[in-house]
């Protein structure tokens, strides 16, 4: 039965926690060991018989000889080689073994601060104030989707020297990048995205982004209550994360980045405002998280300068429908 932590882990970032067994690698990789050292047995007693059937001189006929061949051909077959090529897979399966460990030890950390401020936020929700609530779901589930990224890697690097398993930590398909609270700079140690340097390449955006990018702006500026509608603005960018992952922002022209009653985001969006345009507010705050910007869509028309400032950045622009 999964644990509190491994609940708390799958409801914020679905497909993340190491599911391997690890009792069941650790069980393989002795038996490797166990092989190979009957296969360095084995080894010794070829060579042993080979020298005493092929040193006697004194010893003739087809059944001497065909001894002598069968030896031969069992010391040609590499004993002490696959020895070592199964001492090397026990060694990349403890590798795997302890590397599952330290992820769900790493990854229970963070669910539980996560969980801890998921609570907080929601008291603070109860008496109006939906801010910390949105920051608090996107910013542990950065962290447990770079913590599953940093997992893949290191497993990765444990079977290179042999067979071992794949990585069974999934990814989620877009990591939200929210302001880094407690659970983020666990996921700093863990990962090692926060901080990050944007990069300065920019990766190409696909039509099919492009659209689906547009759509998403225009259905959020909709959700945007009829009273403030005639100043209130919205815009959605598009980024790629450290680890090439996709990255979905929402800016606003608030002040600061406070989720308005009626405004609908998605579970795997952040919210980032800084009182100025929304895109420039996106901009910053992926340039800030180590994020490359790759698109930005509004459904109202954005000012020159905005347009210039993100051309400036090799953004992607997409406007509203003429």
């Amino acid at each position: 039965m999964p644990d509190e932590a491994e609940r708390i882990a799958e409801r914020l970032a679905p497909g993340t926690w190491p599911t391997a067994d690890t009792v069941a690698l650790r069980d393989s990789a002795q038996r490797a060991r166990e092989l190979a050292d009957a296969l360095d047995g084995l080894a010794g007693a070829v060579a042993s018989a080979t020298d005493s059937y092929t040193g006697d001189e004194g010893a003739a006929g087809r059944f001497h000889q065909a001894v002598v061949d069968g030896l031969g051909r069992s010391a040609a077959a590499d004993l002490p080689g696959a020895a070592d090529r199964l001492r090397a897979l026990g060694t990349s399966l403890d590798a795997y073994a302890r590397t599952v460990t330290e992820t769900r030890q790493q990854m229970s950390v963070i669910a539980l601060i996560a969980d801890r401020d998921v609570r907080r936020a929601e008291v603070n929700s109860a008496i109006g104030d939906d801010t910390w609530r949105v920051e608090a779901a996107s910013t542990g589930r950065m962290a447990l989707t770079a913590a599953g990224d940093d997992h893949t890697e290191r497993s990765g690097e444990a079977g290179q020297s042999a067979g071992a398993p794949a990585a069974t930590s999934g990814m989620m398909p877009m990591m939200p990048l929210g302001a880094m609270g407690a659970a983020g700079a666990v996921a700093a140690g863990v990962g090692g995205l926060a901080g990050a340097a944007a990069r300065t390449g920019r990766d190409g955006v696909g039509a099919a982004d492009l659209t689906w990018l547009r759509a998403r702006a225009e259905r959020l500026q909709t959700t945007v209550p009829s009273s403030i509608a005639g100043w209130f603005r919205t815009a959605v960018g598009v980024g790629t994360g450290a680890r090439g992952t996709r990255v979905v922002v929402v800016g606003t022209n608030d002040p600061q980045p406070y989720q308005r009653a009626g405004v609908e985001l998605a579970d795997d969006e952040a919210l980032t405002a800084d009182g100025r345009a929304p895109e420039l507010a996106i901009l910053d705050h992926m340039v800030h998280t180590g994020v490359t910007p790759t698109a930005i869509a509004a459904a109202t028309p954005m000012d020159p300068a905005t347009v210039s400032a993100l051309q400036a950045d090799n953004v992607v622009v997409v406007g509203p429908r003429v």
